[in-house]
């Protein structure tokens, strides 16, 4: 039964990218000690250091585990920006996936939207690396799937 949501999860990512994840704030499970280590080959940052993206493992018991965290500004009233962690994770039977591959991480850079990053993920259950991307607006501080 396991492997038949598993295999679920990993077919609606295939047909529907952007619904089959899920963006919130970094709550209590993403914390620095989830940060799958060594960090050098687990983070990367972008936009001269302003956006950080890394991976996290949330539950040590299970092969899929992984999520997605994202270190981006956000402006505040006074004109300074603040720093905002937002997770990114299934929306499905599987909550997580089995690794993001934040080493082969690309980015780029559209004015209307800001900066699109795309992350290879895996799942446990298939050797393929299927593209995640979302957008990282420092003008507004949201991080949309795409």
């Amino acid at each position: 039964m396991k492997f038949a949501a598993l295999t679920f999860s990993t077919l609606l990512c295939l047909s529907a990218p952007a619904s089959a994840f899920i963006t919130a704030p970094c709550g209590p499970e993403f914390t620095p000690a989830t940060i799958t280590e060594p960090w050098e080959e687990n983070s990367r940052t972008f936009a001269n250091g302003a956006i950080r993206i890394f991976e996290m493992f949330i539950d040590p018991n299970v092969a899929s585990g992984a999520a997605l965290g994202v270190l981006h500004p956000v402006p505040s009233g006074d004109g300074f920006s603040v720093r905002r962690c937002t997770a990114i994770y299934g929306s499905g039977v599987s909550r997580y996936f089995g690794q993001a591959h934040v080493a082969q991480a690309t980015a780029v850079y559209d004015a209307s939207v800001g900066l699109i990053v795309t992350v290879p993920i895996s799942f446990v259950d298939s050797d393929d690396l299927f593209p995640m991307s979302f957008a990282v607006n420092q003008a507004t501080g949201v991080v949309s799937l795409r």
